[in-house]
């Protein structure tokens, strides 16, 4: 599957650089995703508009033949019903809708029909003339440069209103510290390493030879990346190639010269690329957004029926911040976090930037009634922190390569609906997670049917994430398959009620004291609701631990399914009762627990023990798992309840069911050929 991917991001690689954008010479590093490529909708009936960055005037009518230059200058001018096309090609502006649309008759902003337009906060010298833009630095590290302009706008010490996880603020008292320009490579849009500090910039060695993790004293270089001088008002770069021992592939070995490879440089601290501030009834289709810094890079403010449809954004700390907004549609998008192939957990988060893909906030009234489908979520620290959004549907997307946290959906609320279902997620170090963000947040009672409901999911865990450099050179890059957890929190909190039934989960060895279903069985069971059924649980090595932890409340498992795969077929004894169940040494286990779990090989497709192989986790027709799972209560949603025939089947797919796709227009096979 990640062969195909490479393959996929070479070739939109192509048709991304001929959106408008100068051709390169070069080649920094192969882009990690599919680069977005023109979309072919008809154009919209009603009212049309047009503008070109290249030839367009302000000064015209926005007609086809005579089109407006700037989009801040078009927007001001749309009716509801109308549609504004951006012709393909750059366009550096800041983006703030004024106005709104009708329920029935929605305004859209859109790239025309087979172009690409990207909408960039940034600085273009960078990416225009970029051999102007640099210059050696004297006295400086091998490799680095530095502006032949001062930037003044990066040190007007803006707040902004994003935050990191759980409210903390990871600058504070330290904010000379703070990286306050961030950029890509734009001919494959791999991101640049925010550095915090000009030591780190110029180390030589990625090795973690620090004494702690906030250690400044000491030097780590992070991969090539940017660092502004507060002093000289300058932005310094440095892509000197990747020495850690074992990334292979990942490793950078591109261009060093930036005066040859056009970047992608973001634009001031603090700034939105786009707002979307207290207006209605608005369409976003098939446009690309970058050059954030430090900011959001979309802002969504106080605003009903949103709907981004094709759209890509790369970048931005977080790249969507969501506060008081409702009826929101996220579909056929993609967002690009922060982390290079060489970027890992320590390194974003103690010695760059900790960003997340999307927040929410906590606002009145509630972001709620969302809908999140056919998306890709990828590269990043932490993924997307929709806690703060009261009804959520989130299905059909693919989500990969997070080196900490993945889904928070927030502590226990009276009325929450949360729907999570037919979505593949991989490498993330913790998938399921949440942090306290005040004592005694959670009501002590929820409504009933209130929680998040998590079902027909494929959670691959095989292959681990970067979690850190290691401290001496490891060939065998043992140090990029860290192992996390399926579920686990930060602080403590009260969790909201969990019904976890009809997935998939694969992981490479032992969870963290052997907690049952890999962490769901072990974290956040205290003062809460869990329902877990009919899942399958499979373990590369070893075998499944079935310890719990103590203090569970209303805690139900029963109708899934253990294995290893090296090991079970020598494993002996009774599975389900082996001695050390942690919240049970001192009495058993409730009777009701786990009457009809097995510990038996389910008989995929296809699974070896390599963690980076293709696999296949379709039921084979004697698989011990079909019609072996329990009944599922009616009301909690099952997409595929019609197509499980007779007795539930275990697992996210019934046999002989036909895989979904994921991802944008469904490009991605849940297992690739």
């Amino acid at each position: 599957m990640l062969l195909l991917r490479f393959l996929l991001g070479a070739i939109a690689c192509l048709a991304f650089l001929n959106s408008g954008a100068p051709a390169f010479a070069q080649v920094s590093h192969p882009p990690m995703r599919p680069l977005p490529t023109p979309r072919d909708r008809p154009l919209a009936p009603g009212p049309k508009y047009f503008v070109d960055a290249q030839r367009g005037d302000d000064a015209h009518p926005g007609t086809q033949e005579e089109p407006w230059q700037s989009i801040a200058h078009a927007v001001r001018r749309l009716a509801p019903g109308d549609t504004l096309y951006l012709r393909g090609g750059i366009y550096y502006e800041q983006v703030i809708l004024p106005k709104s649309g009708l329920p029935d008759q929605p305004i859209t902003l859109s790239s025309y029909p087979g172009e690409l337009a990207v909408i960039d906060g940034g600085l273009r010298e960078f990416f225009e003339q970029p051999a102007d833009a640099w210059e050696p630095l004297k006295d400086g590290a091998p490799g680095e440069y530095v502006s032949t302009k001062t930037y003044p706008q990066f040190a007007s010490r803006e707040i902004v209103s994003a935050f990191p996880a759980a409210g903390w603020e990871p600058f504070y008292g330290v904010e000379d510290q703070r990286p306050l320009v961030h950029g890509h490579m734009a001919d494959s849009m791999v991101p640049l390493h925010p550095y915090r500090t000009l030591g780190d910039l110029r180390d030589t060695s990625m090795l973690w030879d620090v004494d702690n993790k906030t250690d400044q004293q000491a030097s780590v270089y992070c991969g090539p990346g940017v660092w502004f001088n507060r002093d000289t008002l300058r932005i310094h770069v440095r892509l000197a190639p990747t020495d850690l021992a074992g990334l292979g592939d990942l490793a950078y070995r591109g261009e060093t010269d930036p005066r040859r490879l056009p970047l992608s440089i973001s634009g001031p601290y603090g700034h939105e690329v786009f707002r979307i501030n207290g207006v209605n009834h608005w369409r976003l289709q098939d446009l690309v957004l970058r050059g954030g810094s430090g900011s959001a890079l979309l802002h969504l403010y106080g605003s009903d029926d949103i709907t981004f449809d094709g759209v890509t954004v790369f970048g931005g700390s977080p790249g969507l911040l969501a506060q008081a907004s409702s009826n929101v549609k996220i579909i056929d998008s993609a967002f690009r976090g922060l982390a290079a192939p060489w970027s890992s957990r320590a390194s974003m988060k103690y010695r760059g930037t900790p960003s997340y893909l999307i927040i929410t906030d906590r606002q009145k009234p509630e972001n709620h009634t969302w809908e999140i489908s056919r998306s890709e979520f990828t590269d990043t620290h932490d993924g997307l922190w929709v806690r703060y959004v009261r009804d959520l549907k989130f299905h059909h997307n693919y989500l990969d390569n997070f080196n900490d946290d993945g889904l928070e959906f927030g502590a226990r609320r009276r009325d929450q609906l949360i729907y999570v279902y037919q979505n593949y997620l991989s490498r993330c170090l913790i998938p399921l997670t949440l942090h306290e963000m005040e004592p005694d947040e959670s009501p002590p009672q929820a409504n009933a049917g209130s929680g998040v409901y998590i079902a027909r999911n494929i959670f691959d865990l095989r292959q681990g994430v970067f979690k850190k450099p290691p401290a001496a050179q490891d060939p065998q890059g043992t140090y990029l398959q860290n192992p996390g957890m399926l579920s686990s929190d930060h602080g403590g909190p009260i969790w909201p009620n969990y019904y976890f039934y009809q997935n998939t989960v694969v992981r490479s060895d032992s969870a963290w004291r052997g907690y049952y279903g890999f962490g769901i069985g072990g974290q956040g069971v205290r003062g809460t609701q869990r329902r877990v059924y009919n899942n399958i649980f499979i373990q590369i090595a070893g075998v499944p631990g079935i310890n719990f932890a103590p203090g569970m409340d209303d805690f139900l498992i029963d109708g899934n399914l253990h294995w290893g795969l090296v090991d079970g077929p020598k494993f002996a004894g009774d599975f389900l009762n082996r001695k050390g169940a942690y919240a049970f040494r001192s009495t058993p286990r409730p009777a009701s627990w786990m009457e009809h779990d097995q510990f038996a090989n389910p008989k995929f497709v296809r699974l070896t023990e390599d963690p980076r192989a293709l696999f296949d986790l379709r039921l084979q027709p004697d698989s011990p798992a079909i019609n072996a799972g329990i009944d599922v209560p009616a009301e909690w949603l099952d997409p595929l309840r019609a197509e499980d025939k007779n007795a539930p089947d275990i697992g996210a797919l019934p046999v002989g069911l036909k895989p979904w796709r994921i991802g944008i227009d469904g490009r991605i096979p849940l297992f690739a050929p």
